[in-house]
């Protein structure tokens, strides 16, 4: 079984902000979040004619935000977008099919402990971001464990899923990639992604002996981490790139989104010395 909840290849969205995404959206995102197909959304993007123009704020603000209401030069734009469908009708309305029956199972596992087993595929530091004014502030708030796939009971899982743990838990099993491990937990699904919750009655059928990360170097790293402008794929994948929960309060709205970090500090990604052997280790396979 797969997620169909994470699928990009169904619909596109021409909105600005997922330009650094190649405007591919997730059925997740569209289907559930939004609820914009096929009829379409509508938001407003807040505007300030100084702004737009090259001058000054007369507040002395450098971007609109919900300080803003009531000035004289701030107004609203509406924009009225609709995803556009990347298959055929017909293909979409058997993938629908697939979605129920995925929703089914998911139904049939909530709220029940179950079995889960699988290979590590990484370790990483669960950050948190919270940004309120002009202040922001991270925190580590656990670790994520990483599987490619897996086994929940008897149903093969053929898809990502993630393992969210304490910091208390990291210290006392010391998981790190390669690992072999079978646990006790509560699956559910997260803005589309399939999460593993308390964990119980953990053993490992073998350990990788992988160095792996600890409380100390995870907070060193937080403090030192980097944020990317867009999401490259090498990066999402990379033991040293995690996606940051962001909950923005700057807005009248809270908005919650995620960010691509950097914990090696690296501010360009085409300068990454990971990403320089990973391509050289794909020529070399592409070569005769």
């Amino acid at each position: 079984m797969k997620n169909p909840y994470k699928r990009t290849d169904i619909f596109r969205c021409k909105y600005h902000a997922h330009a650094k995404f190649d405007y591919k959206v997730s059925v997740y995102h569209v289907l559930r979040v939004k609820k914009c197909y096929p009829q379409g959304c509508l938001s407003f993007q807040w505007k300030c004619e100084l702004l737009q123009k090259g001058k000054s704020c007369v507040k002395g603000y450098n971007y609109v935000g919900k300080n803003c209401f009531g000035c004289r030069y701030y107004y609203d734009e509406k924009i009225n977008l609709h995803p556009e469908l990347q298959i055929s009708e017909e293909a979409y309305l058997g993938f629908l099919d697939e979605l129920e029956d995925f929703e089914d199972w998911l139904e049939s596992i909530q709220g029940k402990f179950i079995n889960f087993w699988g290979t590590i595929r990484s370790v990483k530091p669960k950050i948190t971001k919270t940004i309120d004014n002009d202040k922001s502030s991270v925190h580590l708030d656990g670790y994520i464990l990483h599987f490619e796939e897996g086994y929940l009971d008897t149903t093969h899982w053929a898809d990502h899923c993630y393992a969210l743990i304490f910091a208390e838990q990291q210290e006392r099993y010391t998981f790190a990639p390669g690992d072999d491990v079978e646990f006790r937990c509560r699956a559910e699904l997260d803005r589309g992604r399939l999460i593993l919750r308390r964990l119980r009655d953990v053993e490992f059928r073998s350990k990788s002996q992988t160095e792996s990360w600890s409380n100390s170097t995870a907070l060193v790293a937080r403090i030192a981490a980097v944020p990317f402008d867009t999401q490259p794929e090498r990066c999402l994948h990379c033991d040293k790139g995690v996606l940051v929960d962001v909950l923005d309060k700057t807005n009248s709205h809270w908005e919650r989104r995620r960010e691509l970090y950097c914990l090696d500090a690296i501010q360009d990604p085409t300068l990454c010395s990971r990403n320089i052997e990973t391509i050289e280790d794909e020529l070399e396979e592409e070569c005769p």
